[in-house]
């Protein structure tokens, strides 16, 4: 039986342009200041990414690995979204996330996530997981 596959989807506004969010999304060291612990992005369509994550608080640690599927500058991002703990105990495989950017008045930056392709088994933790980023995300650009 094929597992049942769900789509998250989250909107926020950040107190930012579009420039500093994509930037946020894509370049190594701004990553690592609201997202993973590690990161290494070529950011182009086809480049590879890698991220690591350690939760010590939850004794977790995770990889997530993919390729990035499409890169508009300042408007658009999605990748491919593979992801593993060190001992195999959890995998997503299959799944893609996309960040939509829109400009909005006063340099502000309407910011949706799309998380498709998600295992019904992983979605809770997936839906805490965003909701947790994307507030980082928007603190760390703030102006």
């Amino acid at each position: 039986m094929a597992e049942e596959r769900e789509e998250i989807r989250k909107t926020i506004i950040v107190d930012a342009p579009p420039e500093v969010v994509f930037r946020a999304l894509t370049d190594e060291k701004e990553l690592v200041q609201w997202m993973p612990r590690e990161a290494k992005m070529d950011a182009k369509v086809g480049g590879e990414y890698e991220f690591k994550y350690r939760w010590g608080d939850r004794g977790l640690d995770a990889i997530l690995r993919g390729r990035i599927l499409e890169l508009d500058p300042n408007k658009r991002l999605s990748y491919t979204w593979d992801t593993e703990t060190p001992n195999h105990e959890k995998r997503i495989t299959g799944a893609v996330v996309t960040w939509l950017l829109d400009a909005l008045p006063e340099g502000k930056t309407r910011v949706t996530l799309i998380h498709s392709g998600i295992g019904k088994q992983f979605s809770k933790d997936a839906e805490a997981g965003w909701n947790y980023f994307l507030g980082r995300l928007a603190g760390y650009c703030k102006k």
